[in-house]
């Protein structure tokens, strides 16, 4: 999978726009994706201000990336990455999630996976949390990681391994090697009676493929939820507008951007 939010998000990121549309374009789904890395709303939202301002400075050149918001995450996990060794915040991540409302479109199941999978990944120490999303959900290589995080090959290939078992192991994820009776298709399925039950069948047979795995997958399932549901508020998308017009001076977030 690429760095960039969506495949319709970078088609139109080659053509250049005002900040204040990228913004309002990207916003949402960038905020899920830190919350997916850090599991609190106010490091998330520390850290994407934090990247859109530096974006803000650099508009006039930005602007023309294939994928101006792959640079932007790219600011976004850094800063979560370096302030959470000192944030005590982290060890309660997932507080904020929880409360969460379900998208509309979304089903009592749908909601009960996505949840499943956020409460499992909050319990993941710091680094398994950080290695498994980028290389399980976004497709960094373990080379590209570890140059990332400043961490070596050895150690996110077992970081990856830990915490790909450790979330099997708590979602009790199994492959499913014949038709299920309930919906007649192959994916993943549950067994036992412990830890949070998942079911994500055709989002798996989907994602197999493309060498995410079952973590990988479940991970998808949480951050589509998250956009959906709009995890970022507009409060949230106004105090971090607020901050960047604040900066821009009496002109506003338009076109913006000064080197």
């Amino acid at each position: 999978m690429s760095d960039a939010l969506s495949a319709e998000d970078t088609s139109r990121c080659g053509r250049a726009e005002p900040f204040e549309v990228f913004f309002t374009r990207t916003f949402t789904g960038m905020f899920a994706r830190a919350l997916l890395l850090c599991g609190h709303r106010q490091d998330a939202e520390d850290a994407v201000q934090e990247a859109y301002a530096q974006a803000y400075r650099r508009w006039e050149r930005l602007s023309g990336y294939d994928a101006p918001d792959a640079w932007v995450y790219r600011v976004v996990r850094q800063r979560l990455w370096a302030t959470g060794r000192r944030n005590a915040r982290i060890r309660s991540a997932g507080a904020g999630v929880a409360d969460l409302e379900s998208p509309a479109p979304a089903g009592v199941e749908e909601t009960a996976e996505a949840r499943a999978v956020l409460a499992a990944l909050a319990l993941l120490p710091r680094r398994q949390r950080t290695v498994l999303v980028l290389h399980c959900l976004h497709g960094l290589s373990q080379e590209a990681v570890a140059e990332e995080l400043g961490l070596s090959r050895g150690g996110v290939a077992a970081s990856v391994f830990k915490a790909r078992r450790r979330l099997e192991k708590l979602l009790d994820l199994r492959e499913r090697t014949s038709v299920g009776p309930r919906d007649g298709r192959d994916g993943l399925a549950t067994s036992g009676p412990r830890g949070p039950r998942v079911v994500l069948p055709g989002r798996a047979a989907r994602t197999g493929p493309s060498g995410r795995g079952r973590a990988g997958a479940a991970l998808a399932v949480a951050e589509e939820w998250l956009r959906r549901c709009g995890a970022a508020g507009p409060q949230a998308a106004a105090r971090v507008r607020d901050a960047l017009t604040a900066e821009a001076g009496p002109g506003g977030v338009g076109r913006g951007g000064r080197e």
